[in-house]
C-alpha cells in the first residue's frame, strides 16, 4: 500500500502504482488516452468518444494546474480510469477540485466505485482540495443514487440538445437568411478564421473568449487561461480554421462559434460559442451558430448536439428557436472534503 502524506507530489512516473483493496492505480500516459476513450464509449454507447481527440485533450493540460490521471486495474487487467484536477489555489477563493472516472459497465459496482473515490478523494484532499466536484449524466440513475449515498449533493444541472439537420433544414435556412441580412445591416462581418487576415486574430479571440467564459453561470469560478494554453485549441483534430466562425465589428472580434467534428467516431457537438458583452442582444450568437449548422448541412452532417448551463437563459432560448430537442444533460455533484 502506498502511504499518503500531506506534501505528496503529483505522481507522473508510470512505474509508481497505488494500491487499494483489489485495485491498482497506474499513472496514465498519453498512450492510454485511446483506452480511456473506449471505456467512455462503452459506458455511453450513444456518445462515442474519439481517441485522437482524447489524446489531444490530455496533451494540452494547463501546466499551472494540478492534473493526475490513473488507469484502474483489477488483477492486472485495465477496467477503467480515474482522475482529479484543480486550478492553482492562488487563483481560487474556494478550493474546488474535480474528480472524474469511467469504468467498463461490467465492472461498475458500489464497492468498486467506492474504492476508486476513496483514492481520488484522498489524492485531491492532500493536494489541497476542500470541496470535491464530480459529474454524472442525468439519465444515470444508479450513479445519482451512489453519489447521494456517498454524501454528494446536486449543485447544478446542464441541458443538452440535439438538432436534426434534415427535419429542421427549412427552418434553419430561413433563420440564416434573416440573420445574414441583419448582420450586414449593422456592419458585423461573419466569416471563417481561415479568411481572416488580421495577425492578431487569435489573441483577439482569446480575450473575447475569456470575457465570455467569465460570464457563464457556474459554481466553480472560471480561471483565466494563458494564451499559450488557449491557442493549442486550434491544433485539435476536431476543429479546422475553415470551420471556425467569427464575428467582427470593425477591428474587433466580437464573437465565435465552433462545431467539433470527431475524426473517427462520435457526434458533432458545439465546441464553443461566445460573444463580447457589448454586442449581446444584437443577434451575433444566433448568426454564428446558424452559420456553423448551415456549414454542417453542406458537409452532409445529419445532426449536431450542444450543451449549456441550465441557467443560461439566452442560449437556451436560441436552442429552442432553432429546433433543438432535449437529450440527457449533466449533473454536477459537490461534497465538502473532510477535515
Amino acid at each position: 500500500m502506498h502511504a499518503y502524506t500531506p506534501d505528496m507530489p503529483t505522481i507522473t512516473d508510470p512505474s509508481v502504482t497505488l494500491r487499494r483493496g483489489d485495485l491498482a492505480f497506474r499513472p496514465a500516459t498519453l498512450d492510454d488516452a485511446a483506452f480511456a476513450a473506449d471505456v467512455a464509449t462503452a459506458s455511453r454507447p450513444d456518445e462515442p468518444e474519439d481517441a485522437a481527440s482524447w489524446r489531444h485533450w490530455w496533451s494540452t493540460d494547463d501546466p499551472a494546474w494540478t492534473n493526475e490521471r490513473f488507469i484502474v486495474l483489477r488483477t492486472g487487467t485495465p477496467i477503467g480510469f480515474a482522475r482529479h484536477n484543480h486550478a492553482p489555489w492562488d487563483q481560487m477563493k474556494k478550493r474546488y477540485g474535480r474528480i472524474g472516472f469511467e469504468l467498463l459497465p461490467a465492472e461498475r459496482t458500489d464497492a468498486r466505485l467506492g474504492t476508486i473515490f476513496d483514492v481520488m478523494e484522498e489524492r485531491a484532499r492532500v493536494s489541497g482540495t476542500r470541496i470535491f466536484a464530480s459529474y454524472g449524466r442525468e439519465d444515470d440513475e444508479w450513479l445519482a443514487r451512489w453519489f447521494a449515498d456517498r454524501g454528494y449533493r446536486v449543485e447544478r444541472r446542464s441541458k443538452a440538445w440535439e438538432l436534426d439537420l434534415v427535419a429542421q433544414r427549412g427552418r434553419i435556412e430561413k433563420m440564416a437568411s434573416e440573420s445574414r441580412q441583419k448582420m450586414r445591416a449593422v456592419g458585423i462581418t461573419v466569416q471563417t478564421i481561415d479568411r481572416d487576415a488580421d495577425p492578431d486574430t487569435f489573441h483577439k479571440i482569446h480575450e473575447m473568449s475569456e470575457e465570455a467564459a467569465s460570464d457563464v453561470p457556474t459554481t466553480i469560478p472560471h480561471v483565466r487561461q494563458a494564451f499559450e494554453v488557449f491557442v493549442r485549441w486550434f491544433d485539435s483534430p476536431t476543429v479546422r480554421l475553415d470551420r471556425m466562425w467569427i464575428a467582427r465589428e470593425r477591428e474587433d472580434v466580437v464573437g465565435i462559434s465552433v462545431l467539433s467534428y470527431p475524426p473517427t467516431r462520435g457526434n458533432v457537438w458545439t465546441d464553443w460559442t461566445a460573444t463580447a458583452r457589448r454586442v449581446r442582444g444584437r443577434g451575433v450568437a444566433r448568426a454564428l451558430k446558424l452559420e456553423t449548422v448551415m456549414q454542417a448541412i453542406a458537409l452532409g452532417v445529419k445532426s449536431v448536439r450542444t450543451e449549456n448551463d441550465g441557467e443560461n437563459a439566452p442560449i437556451l432560448h436560441l436552442n429552442e428557436e432553432m429546433g433543438y430537442a432535449r437529450i440527457p444533460g449533466w449533473i454536477q455533484f459537490l461534497k465538502d472534503a473532510p477535515g
